[in-house]
């Protein structure tokens, strides 16, 4: 279980990396500037130099990476149980969401914070749900 764990983990903060460069590219679209923002402009202004709130940014997308993919290993571990596989599924996803909760300051506006939560659980879900999709269907064009 922890050889799994750390394989899905690594997977999970490899997809982090790329999901912070995507959401970076994301935000200086936005800005529509010209200009390549690095990390947000307010996290910026939060810390005292922009490579500090570079690798707060960066430390929140990883960790995420890593509890989606812990949290996918749960999703596909049928020696766990429904209740166990839901529990640790939603365990994991909440602890990769803190850091980047406590980043994004959610507990300033707690129904900003709770709507966040629910969006980004939601998308995240759909996301694995659809990974895991594509994998079964590999599995069973395999079989046949």
């Amino acid at each position: 279980m922890k050889k799994k764990a750390l394989q899905f983990g690594t997977i999970g903060f490899l997809f982090g990396c790329f999901a912070y460069l995507l959401f970076s590219i994301l935000v200086s679209l936005r800005m529509n500037t010209g200009d390549f923002y690095f990390v947000l402009p307010a996290l910026k202004n939060e810390y005292s130099s922009e490579l500090l709130a570079a690798i707060v940014q960066i430390a929140a997308f990883t960790w995420l990476g890593i509890a989606c993919g812990i949290a996918y290993m749960f999703s596909e571990n049928v020696e766990l149980g429904p209740i166990k596989q839901g529990v640790g599924y939603l365990v994991s996803l909440t602890l990769g969401i803190l850091p980047l909760a406590r980043t994004g300051q959610w507990f300033k506006h707690i129904f900003i914070g709770i709507f966040s939560y629910i969006i980004i659980v939601a998308i995240i879900s759909l996301l694995l749900f659809l990974i895991g999709l594509a994998k079964l269907k590999c599995d069973v064009n395999e079989i046949r």
